[in-house]
């Protein structure tokens, strides 16, 4: 419990000195915290050392904990530390003799790891930026394939409600032959331009199946009844995306989504197919 308590106060009084950024050092129930050069005289005891931007020399006591920002430690040989130290961006000298009794924590940003962290930093933001981009783009293109097409996109709608499964179960037939012929085709250089053609006709595939998928979506929100179906297409867009973006599941559920596509998209041409068939 007293340990517990000690690091409340630690976070406390770290995040008090982070909102006064002004202050430049004030002492209060024996804890210290400066954004200057600090020096613990020999023989002076302190419960707390919280530095931000300057280095911590200690020749005392230190009861609970000592915690640097951007700046170094030295522990002297007289000193005696009893808690944890922790220094974030600077480097700890020891020398002999110094008794530091608990655990010594120390994240040194050299060339190295800020090249490191910076190219982290630009990979998740172009992660983010990637996703965005996604994002506006499964939210514009089937709105406007509503708009546009109209009416002309109802058979899917309908092939939808009449057989859900039976439209999956196709597109993932479908998307296992398109594999294996990218592959047969990737092989030879003639070949690869018929993939990339693949590529694009799906994908126009998956907008077409997608804006049927959206006003089905959209009809079922309340408030939709009699509206426009590129009004059903973006309210119903607009809570598939909010799937999509789910961890796991969303990468799933779009995978489901381009396999149905596929799969209205035989189906539609099957039918039509029939009816060419039975009216010769």
């Amino acid at each position: 419990m007293q340990t517990t308590s000690r690091q409340f106060l630690l976070v406390f009084l770290t995040a008090l000195l982070l909102f006064f950024p002004n202050t430049n050092a004030f002492a209060a129930n024996e804890n210290l915290f400066a954004h200057q050069n600090t020096t613990i005289p020999e023989k002076q005891n302190v419960e707390n050392i919280i530095v931000m931007g300057g280095d911590v020399t200690v020749y005392g006591t230190v009861r609970d904990a000592v915690v640097i920002f951007n700046g170094n430690l030295t522990v002297k040989k007289s000193a005696r530390i009893q808690g944890i130290v922790l220094v974030i961006g600077g480097s700890i000298h020891q020398e002999p003799g110094a008794q530091v009794t608990d655990n010594i924590l120390s994240l040194a940003f050299d060339s190295a790891t800020k090249n490191s962290l910076f190219i982290a930093g630009i990979a998740l933001f172009g992660f983010w930026l990637a996703r965005m981009a996604f994002n506006l783009v499964l939210l514009v293109l089937p709105v406007l394939t509503a708009y546009v097409m109209k009416q002309r996109i109802e058979p899917f709608a309908r092939l939808l409600y009449r057989s859900p499964i039976q439209l999956l179960t196709v597109g993932f037939i479908i998307s296992l032959s398109v594999v294996a012929l990218s592959i047969l085709l990737s092989i030879t250089i003639i070949g690869i331009p018929f993939v990339v053609l693949m590529l694009l006709l799906i994908i126009l595939i998956f907008i077409v199946g997608l804006a049927a998928m959206s006003m089905i979506v959209g009809e079922w929100l309340p408030g939709n009844a009699g509206k426009s179906a590129e009004i059903k297409a973006f309210t119903g867009t607009g809570v598939i995306i909010a799937c999509v973006n789910l961890p796991f599941f969303g990468s799933l559920l779009l995978l489901c989504l381009l396999w149905i596509s596929l799969g209205m998209m035989a189906m539609w041409i099957r039918e039509k197919m029939d009816k060419k068939k039975q009216a010769l």
